[in-house]
């Protein structure tokens, strides 16, 4: 009877042991999995809360350093992607070299220099991070985050990019340095006079480097100017399928091919604003476009950058936009080039010597009012349509204009100019290569 006791009483003691067992695993797994939901809750919402930064938007009102760090990262993403040293030498590099514009740029190099520190943020967002008052989950969470922007993942390539450009903005500013402290040229009315040949050969190569096209000469050379004077070329629009005056449209190869004999026959292309220092040039010549058509911008502009060429835009100021004339932005982008001046072509393209003189004084002064709004540049130089000028005309544009261009065939004498009737050589579409030659 005692044993059969003993066995119950072992049963019942072994029964119990097993399922306090099993409770107490039970609750163990339960606590882990409630502990598990809510952490993968916080890492959730965690990840919600710092959504922006993947997405590269930037968080307003940041309430913790973490919202801050990202909002630095996305900055610094943005900016380091503008970096584009060309841009910056196209955008801020002027034409003439003399100190005061050699400061200018040398300080506005010392500011972008600030912008772009190489001790970025890598070296002190883990640690920022880690020493969050918040839990190792968050922490961990916030850390991988950080990792995935494509500005951290691609931090070494963007450094180097980073580096490039600091050294690029030195370079620069140790040869504009040089420039500075150079007491081997002087800069007289655009034209670089130069000592001796070392520095002639150093402006040049830095001219070629930066596009900058500067007129480069040896002092005490005057370069001869044959008789036949400066031809000042005269074109309206470049395009294969013209409309109106058909003889007006060059075509678009034959164009190439003129702006190429030019480049490769050692002809200096110059604004007409500059036609005083021609003497300084070897073979100058003057490139000009009446009236601004849209094919202008679209046709000739890439023409005259592939060769380098300078040429003259003379707008009617008040035809702008619409699918025959440029716009706004076409002018804009042009005028920013240092291959285009831009002129005017009065307001309405009337013919000047049939107005009044109050109706001559508007077409040329508001004419020049909108043209130098538009391009924040001072206009100087007049084209008179279809030729049309007399006495009053010159007289009028005395007062707003430095030259006037006419339609006068023949060639100009930069020692003795017409000033308010420069003379014109037109370029017509049915013209071949061996003509356009013959004209200058």
């Amino acid at each position: 009877m005692k044993k059969k006791v003993f066995i119950i009483v072992g049963l019942i003691l072994s029964l119990s042991l097993i399922g306090g067992s099993l409770a107490y695993k039970a609750y163990k797994e339960n606590k882990k999995l409630k502990e598990e939901k809510k952490t993968a809750q916080i890492i959730a919402n965690t990840k919600k809360e710092y959504g922006f930064y993947l997405k590269n938007e930037i968080k307003e009102n940041p309430t913790n350093k973490t919202e801050k760090l990202f909002n630095e990262v996305i900055l610094e993403s943005n900016k380091n992607n503008s970096i584009d040293f060309a841009s910056f030498s196209k955008n801020n590099l002027v034409k003439d070299l003399n100190n005061a514009n050699i400061e200018e740029i040398i300080n506005t190099i010392n500011l972008e220099e600030e912008k772009y520190p190489l001790n970025s943020l890598e070296e002190i967002a883990s640690a920022q991070i880690s020493n969050n008052s918040q839990s190792n989950d968050v922490n961990k969470t916030i850390l991988s985050i950080y990792k995935k922007h494509k500005f951290i993942k691609n931090l070494e390539q963007e450094k180097q990019k980073r580096q490039e450009y600091l050294n690029n903005l030195n370079t620069l500013k140790e040869e504009l340095t040089y420039f500075r402290n150079s007491q081997d040229y002087s800069v007289k009315d655009g034209i670089y006079l130069c000592k001796n040949e070392d520095i002639q050969n150093k402006l040049k190569d830095f001219s070629t480097k930066y596009n900058l096209n500067l007129n480069i000469t040896l002092e005490n050379t005057k370069i001869e100017i044959k008789d036949r004077g400066v031809p000042i070329l005269c074109y309206h629009g470049i395009l294969d399928e013209p409309w109106g005056q058909t003889n007006l449209f060059v075509k678009v190869a034959d164009f190439d091919a003129q702006m190429q004999y030019l480049h490769d026959n050692g002809y200096t292309p110059i604004f007409a604003s500059e036609i005083k220092t021609a003497s300084n040039v070897s073979k100058p010549i003057i490139i000009t476009f009446d009236d601004g058509y849209k094919d202008v911008y679209t046709n000739a502009f890439p023409i005259l950058k592939k060769y380098n060429i300078k040429a003259n835009i003379y707008m009617i100021s008040g035809w702008i936009g619409g699918d025959v004339y440029m716009n706004e932005q076409d002018l804009k982008e042009m005028s920013q080039s240092p291959l285009i001046e831009v002129g005017s072509h009065t307001v309405s393209h009337k013919a000047l010597a049939t107005l009044d003189e109050n109706q001559i004084e508007t077409e040329l002064k508001d004419s020049q009012k909108t043209l130098q709004e538009m391009t924040g540049k001072k206009i100087d130089v007049i084209a008179y349509p279809t030729g049309s000028f007399d006495e009053r005309v010159v007289a009028i544009a005395q007062k707003y204009y430095k030259y006037g261009l006419s339609t006068i065939k023949g060639k100009e004498n930069p020692l003795n100019l017409n000033t308010y009737s420069l003379r014109r050589i037109y370029v017509y579409r049915n013209y071949n290569l061996n003509t356009f030659k013959g004209l200058f």
